[in-house]
Parts: C-alpha cells; sequence; structure tokens
C-alpha cells in the first residue's frame, strides 16, 4: 500500500498516535455538539435541566397519614413501567415520583 516507503519504529508510532489523537479529538467533539444540542432543543421544550431549581407546584399538600402500601407488583414489571414512563417523558427517573399503579382489564 505504502509501494517502497519504509517507516521506522518511531514513525510508525508517530503515525499511530496522530491517528489515535484524531479519532479521540472527533469523538470529543462530537460529545460537545450533543450536548449543546440537548440542551438547546431542552430550552425549546421548556424541559427543566439538572443545574436550574425545581418548579413548586401549586397543589397542596397532601395530608400526614399515609394509605399502606401494595408492594406485591413484580419489580421487573415495576421497572419496566418506571422506564417506559421515563422514555415517553424524555426526563431522569429522579425528576418523578410514581404513587400508584392500577391495573385496568
Amino acid at each position: 500500500m505504502l509501494g517502497n516507503v519504509e517507516l521506522t519504529i518511531g514513525e510508525a508510532l508517530g503515525v499511530s498516535l496522530t491517528g489515535v489523537t484524531v479519532v479521540f479529538l472527533a469523538l470529543i467533539s462530537l460529545l460537545i455538539a450533543i450536548i449543546i444540542i440537548s440542551k438547546i432543543v431542552g430550552g425549546i421544550e421548556g424541559t427543566v435541566s439538572k443545574g436550574a431549581a425545581p418548579q413548586k407546584s401549586t397543589q397542596p399538600s397532601a395530608p400526614a397519614a399515609k394509605k399502606a402500601v401494595d408492594n406485591s407488583m413484580d419489580p421487573a414489571l415495576l421497572a419496566a413501567i418506571v422506564g417506559a414512563i421515563s422514555m415517553q417523558e424524555r426526563s431522569r427517573v429522579e425528576s418523578f415520583r410514581i404513587v400508584s399503579i392500577t391495573e385496568q382489564k
């Protein structure tokens, strides 16, 4: 491929190091571009970034008495439901709370 060109060990290492550096710089620039674009799109959609303060709800707080919690649901099913809600809302799991899950037949 190179024809009659022969590289020394030092030159070969230099070419390899240059190639690896170029690849990682391209990956870093893609990462920065993705972060910037996601912040712009998030700002347009009105989502709250992790650096912003959460908004307070205008609903009155719940009474102190709590109902008994039914923990009989399969953990794998619960994880799938939480994951589906997170994907649909395009938000982190920590940003919402599931109060109850009822099965409809």
